[in-house]
């Protein structure tokens, strides 16, 4: 499927985050003319995530991967403030909007007041924000884990959802926020529940930038041959960021409506991430280190399978690009240039 590229006028919530700054490059490098007004609660900052990445004792800021270069953009603009202000509600009357994105989310490991004013309470800010504008297209960004744990596989769009933490049910409470929207305002509304994203650059809170960091580091000479891996029987579905985003824009430029898995239809145990990312040909001076993987067979994932049904993203024209090992492989590369190894 084909989709015609025209100038749109996006406005995105959370677009300095991991897939925000991705998704960013993909709008604006697919169309010259498209404008993206970007808003957050952090100040602007082009050349680094807003985390950073750990090696030993060291703290190093997580900088863009290179191919990140259209921040500067002149169609680009970057506003930090909170979405429940009144000001936000005037920026959006001020820009008027044809396409909204909203990617904004506190993420696990916060209080779940935390999660309920970050993740609910600023969706509702941003409908009633919107509400007044004549935009064309409504895109939320949800996560698969409002799925919780299931029993047929691969999990369909239309399982029942059963979110077993904080975050997945304040995930699962936007929703209905943002359906409840789309039916009083007839606004054309896609929601996409992402699956497991990596990629260059992804933070320590995720696995497999967990992983990357950690095999760096020994690379680097800067720790010693152990891996902290935790739980590793369990499943995932892993999609680099990169095809997340184009799965994204995809849905946002098409006028794309309901729900909509985004994965990338494989299912991929723990393990066998870890294996990859130490016999990427980057990796190759782990060998002979004698790694001890420190794993935790006592631990029980209460969602020891997860893997998304992507027929209905597919039939849109929606084919991952990046494999499992070429994204591992770029992980390693971007995490060893960020921990160099000594005389380098």
């Amino acid at each position: 499927m084909t989709v015609a590229v025209t100038p749109q006028r996006y406005l995105m919530t959370g677009a300095q985050g991991f897939i925000g700054r991705h998704l960013t490059s993909e709008l604006l490098g697919g169309s010259q003319e498209s404008t993206v007004l970007a808003v957050g609660r952090s100040a602007q900052n082009d050349s680094f995530f807003n985390y950073s990445l750990s090696c030993g004792n060291l703290k190093v800021p997580a900088k863009l991967p290179g191919y990140l270069c259209t921040m500067a953009a002149p169609k680009y603009r970057y506003v930090a403030v909170d979405l429940v202000s009144e000001a936000f509600s005037d920026i959006v009357a001020d820009f008027r909007p044809t396409r909204v994105i909203h990617l904004a989310a506190a993420l696990r490991g916060v209080t779940d007041v935390h999660l309920f004013q970050n993740n609910v309470q600023s969706t509702a800010s941003l409908l009633r924000a919107i509400g007044r504008s004549n935009i064309e297209m409504l895109l939320f960004a949800s996560s698969g884990s409002v799925y919780g744990k299931q029993t047929n596989f691969p999990i369909e769009e239309s399982a029942l959802t059963a979110p077993l933490d904080s975050y997945s049910r304040s995930k699962l409470a936007s929703e209905d926020l943002v359906m409840q929207f789309a039916r009083e305002s007839s606004v054309p509304t896609a929601i996409a529940r992402i699956f497991n994203a990596f990629g260059p650059g992804q933070d320590e809170l995720h696995f497999a930038g967990r992983m990357a960091g950690q095999i760096a580091c020994i690379l680097a000479g800067k720790a010693g041959p152990s891996i902290r891996a935790g739980a590793l029987s369990s499943t995932r579905d892993f999609l680099d960021v990169r095809d997340i985003s184009r799965a994204l824009a995809l849905l946002v430029r098409s006028n794309l409506q309901g729900i909509f898995n985004v994965g990338s239809g494989t299912e991929t145990r723990v393990y066998e991430l870890l294996r990859t990312f130490l016999s990427s040909t980057h990796a190759g001076g782990i060998q002979g280190k004698n790694i001890c993987i420190e794993a935790d067979p006592t631990h029980v994932d209460p969602i020891p399978r997860h893997v998304a049904n992507i027929n209905r993203l597919a039939s849109n024209g929606f084919v991952p690009r990046y494999s499992l090992e070429r994204s591992c492989e770029e992980m390693l590369t971007y995490a060893r240039h960020l921990f160099p190894s000594p005389g380098v």
